[in-house]
């Protein structure tokens, strides 16, 4: 679907479509505005009709002209709401706080646009992309701003485009959280005037993660009005979301700069984080499909695309910082033994590195755990027919480490003060050129010389007063520089995978997922807290890159105990790994474990490259997940119950997506074989395994589950039937 742009007489509009969305700009001598956008308008709409019948009128005890919700709104013009750029001269210019953009022209392509406007006042070039996906329906916006003048400028705020949120969506769901209850949920009502978000840890943080869904007041997961955004940014971040008392609502999103940290030189330029942005007028399914789509198809970039997501085993739960030669090999049998594909040595194996108090920085295999380096276990790995990962944390330091004994100088923070710990570690300065070559050197040498397919790269520290040598805030080059190691990695080892994990989820974001392929959602594996944040996480990402362990039967995060086909039911669901000792694992739950890991290769390409729903219930203990298969000829739910049930017989539960004129067989998966206990009796066609029935009841009328005790839950396999 191409952009078409079209221009009569002193009005100039230009439109943007997709398969279900339209986007409407206009501009006269300023700043363009978005008009509409929303679900797809008639391809004969006259723009300038529409244009003209928006125009708002003026009302009493207000300025002569209305000032619009521009794509980067400006005081100067009147704007009462959050201006879009907050600047001023770094030298003596004392109205150079001020200023006012000027229309110049626009560039148009078959799926975006790019507005170039100009302050002559303050010498500043401003140049708006927006670019729409014809097969994902997402938006990415971005502003680049460019000193031209001959003085400095200093940038305290500047949003990337400015979106204006339709006025029917009246409320709002804020993500929220902390380590180990990430993507907690909030459903808000949009209150008159501004309501700010920031983030000021130094990455996508576990407490502030950069995205907003807006929607109408009876919006569901299939029905209704909703419009999200999400920044694509690692770092700092910035959130304001604004009813006017005009009752007109804009939303800024932006990477958030300390003072004088953005100092722009005369000929620097400076871009915002890329701004996504979907509607939807179907519910919030349907969006979640769109940025899902969108990153499978522009985001993500696996070195063997075709390959399935490989069951992953992971050390850190079943050994900590215990990597003993009998341990290690005896938790890769037992790999073997339930069905995994990959193990991944986690933290512990480097230089004095028994505890967390030591060792970061020094990334060299210590010689008393591994006397022959890492060769050994990697031969063993592999030969049993596993990948073999590796954990590392680059950008760590710990005061005790032969690193930061002999380059104290290498890390964030301000010498006049003092630089607290967190987890005994501080944050190495990316942004001096010798710390990225260290690590880079570091690195290297270990994928040079080892078959190590996979890193785990964690991050487990906030950023506090990331000062970098010159004792300017550095947060934000920080984080570029971050991108800048990750790219260069990347290029010179194109063959491994990278998982982004930050004590979990602290660090989840579509901009860092352009160079790793996998997070780490939480350092919580207690299923019942998993179940919440995979909810929450799949608003904006897709299963596939939603890493998701079986862990031990008791959580050491929340110190609860779980049966142990709750917890495989809840992790198969995203990215399968198994995070616990499987070597002392009962033989009673042994079966159970390898029962997982085969429901999840049979049904990995379902639940990864289907169309992915949460199934609505009225009981908010009732957590369900669903994907369908894009011939709709299968799919696959998901269905928990993580507390005691609303009612003592559980709602009917729909099951989205599925073509109404196919017969489906349904066949129920008990994986802790309650249901007996559960029900005195349940004579439905599901507990026998014969029921097949019509996509349009699965869809409109729904499923009659059995009663389900808390903590358990149902995996049910939809497959079209053969049956007619």
């Amino acid at each position: 679907m191409d952009a078409s742009v079209s221009i009569s007489g002193t009005t100039e509009t230009a439109r943007l479509d997709s398969g279900t969305t339209t986007v409407v700009f206009h501009w006269t001598d300023g700043i363009p505005v978005i008009v509409h956008l929303g679900a797809k308008l008639p391809e004969d709409v006259d723009l300038d009709t529409l244009v003209s019948a928006l125009v708002r009128p003026t009302p009493q005890a207000s300025l002569d002209e209305t000032a619009p919700i521009s794509l980067l709104p400006e005081f100067s013009r009147g704007f009462m709401g959050h201006p879009g750029l907050i600047a001023h001269r770094a030298e003596d210019a004392p109205s150079a706080w001020a200023g006012r953009f000027t229309f110049t022209r626009y560039d148009a392509t078959d799926t975006g646009i790019s507005f170039y406007c100009r302050d002559p006042y303050r010498g500043l070039d401003l140049c708006i992309t927006c670019s729409l996906d014809p097969q994902t329906n997402v938006l990415t916006f971005q502003n680049e701003l460019v000193n031209s003048s001959d003085r400095s400028l200093l940038v305290d705020w500047f949003a990337a485009p400015v979106v204006p949120v339709p006025s029917r969506l009246t409320e709002y769901l804020s993500f929220h959280g902390r380590w180990c209850a990430e993507f907690a949920l909030e459903r808000m009502t949009v209150p008159v005037g501004l309501t700010k978000k920031e983030n000021r840890r130094g990455r996508t943080s576990h407490e502030g993660f950069p995205g907003i869904v807006l929607l109408g007041e009876n919006t569901s997961e299939d029905s209704g009005p909703c419009l999200a955004a999400h920044l694509g940014w690692s770092g700092n971040h910035r959130m304001v979301l604004e009813r006017l008392p005009s009752g007109e609502m804009q939303l800024q999103m932006g990477a958030l700069h300390f003072a004088g940290e953005l100092l722009l030189r005369p000929g620097d330029s400076l871009k915002t984080p890329d701004l996504y942005v979907t509607a939807s007028s179907v519910g919030l399914s349907a969006m979640s499909q769109a940025f899902h789509e969108e990153i499978r198809r522009k985001i993500l970039k696996f070195p063997e695309p075709q390959k399935p997501r490989p069951v992953t085993v992971n050390t850190w739960e079943a050994l900590y910082f215990d990597h003993g030669w009998d341990k290690m090999t005896q938790l890769v049998d037992s790999a073997v033994d339930v069905g995994a594909e990959r193990f991944v040595l986690d933290d512990g194996w480097f230089k004095n590195r028994d505890s967390d108090r030591a060792g970061l920085g020094d990334w060299f295999a210590d010689e008393e755990k591994f006397p022959d380096g890492l060769d050994p276990l990697i031969d063993y790995v592999t030969k049993n027919g596993l990948e073999f990962g590796l954990w590392v944390e680059p950008e760590m330091v710990n005061p005790d480490s032969d690193l930061y004994r002999t380059h104290p100088d290498w890390v964030l923070g301000l010498a006049d003060y003092p630089n607290p710990l967190s987890r005994n570690q501080l944050v190495l300065d990316l942004t001096n050129d010798d710390v990225t070559q260290y690590l880079y050197d570091c690195l290297e040498k270990l994928l040079t010389d080892h078959a190590i397919g996979y890193l785990k790269w964690d991050m487990n520290r906030d950023l506090v007063m990331p000062g970098n040598r010159e004792g300017r805030a550095a947060a934000h080059k920080q984080t570029l520089a971050l991108y800048a190691l990750l790219d260069r990695i990347r290029a010179a080892f194109p063959h491994v995978e990278i998982e982004s994990c930050a004590s979990g989820g602290g660090r989840i974001d579509m901009e860092i997922l352009k160079r790793t392929h996998r997070f780490w959602t939480s350092d919580s594996n207690d299923p019942v807290e998993r179940a919440r944040i995979q909810s929450g996480f799949s608003f904006f990402f897709p299963p596939e890159v939603m890493g998701a362990h079986i862990g031990p039967a008791w959580s050491h995060t929340s110190g609860r105990g779980f049966l142990p086909g709750f917890r495989g039911l809840v992790a198969g669901v995203g990215h399968l790994g198994l995070e616990l000792d499987l070597g002392g694992t009962t033989e009673r739950e042994l079966p159970d474990m390898r029962h997982a890991v085969e429901r999840y290769k049979a049904d990995r390409h379902i639940w990864h490259g289907g169309n992915f729903y949460r199934l609505p219930s009225i009981d908010p203990a009732l957590i369900g997940f669903a994907s369908v298969s894009m011939d709709k000829h299968q799919a696959r739910a998901c269905v928990v119950q993580i507390d005691r049930p609303r009612s003592t017989v559980p709602a009917l539960v729909r099951i989205p997506g599925l073509d109404p004129d196919v017969q489906y067989h349904v066949v129920m998966d008990d994986p802790d074989d309650l249901l007996g206990k559960a029900n005195r009796g349940f004579n439905n066609q599901l507990a026998s395994g014969h029921l097949v029935v019509s996509g349009a009841v699965l869809t409109q009328v729904g499923l009659q589950l059995p009663v389900l005790y808390a903590q358990t839950g149902l995996y049910l396999t939809i497959n079209k039937s053969e049956i007619t």
